[in-house]
């Protein structure tokens, strides 16, 4: 256990999954259980940029519900004429305007909590911890998912989605002096019992194995230092991909219900791991 005994929200991608760790802020501040810091990759850093400029669970499920009303995604038009060399099925746009005009902030240093924002950086095939100067582009970089969105030049780098390379960083919030850990992981870790049909199902189910056995690998390198409270995502509301909105509130309303139920279990009980 840290000395310190510091608690970090980790905050970690999933697309339109994310809106689930809405649910998570709510139930954590019904439970008195506030962040000293907080870490997030992808769509995880952005919802981490809001919580962390002092915005209110009721004031983020708002926000998401205009982000599921609203197109922040176009078609790439370099595919029609450049497809093999085109940097991304989608140009990120809306998604930067949207961003530049809802930050309540425009600098890592003026945010109320400590905030630290994963990508990967692509040359060197390593994560990269954002955790000063301006916000927005350290977002933009944080969630430019492969395939789906381009690369974005951060100082000199090419960075693309945090999820690459450290979805859920536990350690780093170990290594910040974490002593309590708190998440939500954005993707159910059951079995499944169906065979995976489809690119896109097969590109993100390819995504979950390699979230799934990061995060057993840092449970077990790290259960001796820290506490972990990371609440496995397995609620009703499946969304048939990661750029789906069509069933955010529900996603917000589901898994609140599930992670106020588990961390009510967990503080009567002790319990601690991957939470269901």
């Amino acid at each position: 256990m840290a000395s310190t005994c510091k608690t970090a929200l980790v905050l970690c991608g999933g697309g339109s999954q994310g809106a689930a760790e809405v649910g998570l802020y709510r139930a954590m501040l019904e439970q008195d259980i506030q962040p000293d810091f907080i870490l997030g990759s992808s769509v995880g850093a952005i919802n981490g940029a809001f919580i962390a400029s002092g915005m209110s669970p009721g004031q983020l499920k708002k926000l998401w519900l205009e982000i599921s009303r609203r197109s922040l995604y176009r078609m790439n038009p370099q595919l029609f004429w450049k497809w093999r060399k085109a940097p991304g099925l989608f140009k990120p746009t809306g998604l930067r305007q949207f961003l530049n005009e809802r930050l309540p902030v425009k600098s890592f240093e003026e945010l109320a909590i400590p905030l630290t924002v994963v990508a990967t950086d692509l040359q060197k095939a390593e994560p990269v911890y954002l955790e000063s100067g301006p916000l927005l582009p350290a977002l933009m970089a944080s969630c430019a998912i492969p395939l789906f969105f381009p690369p974005q030049q951060y100082e000199g780098k090419q960075l693309v989605d945090g999820g690459v390379t450290n979805n859920v960083p536990v350690n780093r919030a170990v290594h910040k002096g974490a002593g309590r850990i708190y998440g939500i992981l954005c993707e159910c870790m059951q079995d499944l019992e169906e065979p995976v049909e489809g690119f896109l199902q097969v590109f993100m189910r390819s995504m979950q194995v390699n979230l799934r056995q990061r995060i057993f690998y840092d449970l077990n390198r790290y259960g001796g230092k820290c506490s972990f409270y990371l609440i496995d995502l397995c609620i009703n509301t499946r969304l048939t991909h990661m750029l789906d909105f069509s069933k955010t509130e529900t996603v917000m309303e589901e898994s609140y219900r599930h992670a106020k139920s588990v961390l009510a279990r967990q503080l009567s009980t002790g319990q601690s791991g991957i939470l269901s």
